[in-house]
């Protein structure tokens, strides 16, 4: 359960429900709570899984990567080689941001299976992301132990609904992967 607090916003406006984000250092802005409270709605889920992806296809490279269907700056292009076929696959995936690189983590949002695209960063790590900018290239590891651990927690305090399909998922453990520039 997200945990809503009533908070006065600066410069004179109104109030409006906020919550706590540790990962940002402040708390989220009235459309960020919203969107993330849709986005764990079983609405929200269906939107995301069948709308999103076609609509971040066309927007994602028309904005230069700096809008998607996730709001500004969540949703990255990550174009990998398939795991059987050999071809390149796009995904658009929620990325967070780290100072070792960019987290994209295999929820599959609570699904049985692991996502395709977490299957071809296996077989080939080598990947092009569209995030903020122009495409660049990346180098996927799939993180364990400690090092997992930490991540997961980032991943938590960006987008609690992680929490969530972890439930759903087990006892599949969710991949989460560290994508770093070579």
């Amino acid at each position: 359960m997200i945990a809503l607090r009533i908070q006065p916003i600066e410069y004179g406006r109104p109030v409006a429900f906020r919550r706590e984000s540790p990962m940002r250092g402040r708390r989220l802005r009235f459309d960020e709570a919203l969107l993330e409270r849709a986005f764990m709605s079983r609405l929200g889920t269906l939107l995301l899984l069948y709308v999103a992806p076609h609509v971040d296809r066309v927007l994602i490279p028309r904005t230069k990567g700096r809008l998607s269907s996730a709001g500004i700056d969540r949703v990255g292009l990550v174009t990998s080689t398939g795991a059987k076929s050999g071809l390149p696959r796009t995904h658009p995936l929620v990325l967070i941001e780290e100072p070792d690189g960019l987290l994209a983590i295999g929820s599959n949002y609570g699904r049985e299976k692991h996502p395709a695209w977490s299957a071809n960063l296996l077989a080939h790590p080598e990947c092009t992301v569209e995030f903020k900018g122009p495409p660049r290239r990346y180098r996927a590891e799939l993180l364990t132990g400690d090092a997992r651990a930490a991540a997961w927690d980032t991943a938590v305090d960006f987008y609690t609904g992680y929490q969530h399909y972890r439930v759903k998922c087990a006892p599949r453990e969710i991949r989460v992967f560290r994508l770093t520039r070579p």
